[in-house]
Formats: C-alpha cells, sequence, structure tokens
C-alpha cells in the first residue's frame, strides 16, 4: 500500500495521507493551502487568479508531479510504500 507524505517546506513533515485527493483536502482542511500563490514571476497573486474559480478541482485532477510543480518550494508531496510482514 501507498501512501503520499506532505512536507511543507519551513516545517518539514506535516502529514501523512491514504492517496492524493485525501492530502489535499488535509492541506484545505487544516488551513494550509495558501490563498495567494507565487506566480513564477517575482509575485504572489491569488489562487483563483492563476487557476480559476474551480482551482480545487483543478488541483483534484493533478497527479503528484504536477502539484509538487506548482506550489514548488511551499510544499511537496512524496508517495512511499507501507509495509507490512503479515
Amino acid at each position: 500500500m501507498d501512501v503520499i507524505i506532505i512536507d511543507e517546506e519551513n516545517h518539514g513533515m506535516i502529514g501523512v495521507a491514504y492517496d492524493y485527493e485525501s492530502a489535499v483536502h488535509y492541506l484545505l482542511n487544516k488551513n494550509w493551502l495558501p490563498t495567494d500563490v507565487y506566480d513564477g514571476h517575482g509575485e504572489w497573486k491569488p489562487i483563483e487568479e492563476l487557476l480559476g474559480d474551480e482551482w480545487l478541482d483543478k488541483i483534484l485532477s493533478w497527479d503528484v508531479d504536477n502539484f509538487n510543480e506548482f506550489f514548488e518550494g511551499c510544499f511537496h508531496l512524496q508517495i512511499e510504500a507501507v509495509y507490512d510482514i503479515h
């Protein structure tokens, strides 16, 4: 079974989630997802301006790599296997 390790740049590991969708909802429900996001050109802009009004649906449609690219320097998601000897 794989899980998602959730890291925040300044705090390190902040959570573990069952899957990608759960990781995104964890960040949202724990008030980690920012309302303003770095645009890659030296400015911080509202997430709605960069992704549109349906920004959450757009993020949920991504995979881990797309998420990590968009939130580079803020969050990092990593897929890790959970092992069981049984």
